[in-house]
C-alpha cells in the first residue's frame, strides 16, 4: 500500500496579502470591458491609474425627494 504524502501542493490564504499605501488590505475586483479598452487602461497604468481616477473623482451631488402627487 503506497503512502501518501501529506506535503506540497498549493495552500489557500498563503502569501503576502495586497496592501494599500495606506496599510489598508485590497481586495480583487472584477471589471467588463472590451479587449480594445483593457489594453488602452493597461497603456494608461492599469490598476493604479484607475485607483488614481477614482480619488480624483468628484462625489454626484445628492438630488432632493420629489414629492408625489404635489
Amino acid at each position: 500500500m503506497p503512502l501518501e504524502s501529506k506535503r506540497g501542493g498549493a495552500g489557500r490564504g498563503q502569501g503576502r496579502k495586497p496592501l494599500a499605501k495606506s496599510g489598508e488590505l485590497m481586495k480583487a475586483r472584477q471589471v467588463r470591458m472590451t479587449d480594445e479598452e483593457w489594453e488602452k487602461c493597461k497603456r494608461l497604468g492599469g490598476a493604479a491609474w484607475v485607483r488614481a481616477k477614482i480619488k480624483a473623482a468628484r462625489e454626484p451631488q445628492p438630488q432632493p425627494a420629489t414629492k408625489i402627487g404635489a
